[in-house]
């Protein structure tokens, strides 16, 4: 995990219960900071860019667990 989102990601576990009354829609966090919720990424994106530049902020999907993805692959070579 980066350095500089640690604050975010803490703020967004310790805050989580009350995240979740906005369950499903993209919360902006900037240091110890809720800053806003959006209902897509791309919105919460731009506003984290034109706020804080190239800052450390975080826009994560608000859910009350992480989706964990698998991903296979077949090593299997066919002649």
């Amino acid at each position: 995990m980066s350095a500089h989102l640690e604050q975010e990601i803490e703020t967004y576990n310790a805050r989580l219960p009350e995240l979740l009354t906005q369950e499903g829609r993209f919360v902006l966090i900037h240091a110890r900071e809720i800053v806003d919720f959006f209902d897509t990424y791309g919105d919460a994106l731009k506003a984290g860019y034109k706020t804080f530049k190239l800052s450390p902020f975080l826009v994560k999907r608000i859910a009350p667990m992480e989706q964990t993805l698998f991903f296979t692959r077949d090593f299997l070579c066919h002649q």
